[in-house]
C-alpha cells in the first residue's frame, strides 16, 4: 500500500500537544523529550506521526491507536 499524507495540524490542539510531548527516542533512550517537524501519514491502514527528537534531532515515530481499539489489550487478563 502507498503512504497517504494527512494533516497533523487539523487535529485538536490538545491532541497535537500530547503527540508532540509524549514521545520516545531510540537514540536518546528517553521518553517525553518532545517532537519537532511533525508529519502525519497513513500506511497500510495505520496512522503515524513522524518527526524529529527535540533533543538530538533523530527521526522518531508515534503510531496513533485506533479509537475503537485504544485502551484494549488482548493480554490484559481482565474480563
Amino acid at each position: 500500500m502507498s503512504r497517504i499524507e494527512r494533516d497533523f495540524f487539523a487535529r485538536d490542539p490538545e491532541d497535537q500537544k500530547a503527540f508532540l510531548e509524549q514521545t520516545w527516542c531510540n537514540e536518546c533512550m528517553e521518553a517525553d523529550l518532545g517532537m519537532t517537524d511533525p508529519v502525519e501519514y497513513e500506511l497500510d491502514g495505520v496512522v503515524y506521526v513522524e518527526g524529529k527528537c527535540a533533543k538530538c534531532g533523530s527521526v522518531i515515530m508515534t503510531e496513533i491507536a485506533d479509537d475503537e481499539t485504544d485502551g484494549e489489550w488482548e493480554d490484559d487478563g481482565e474480563e
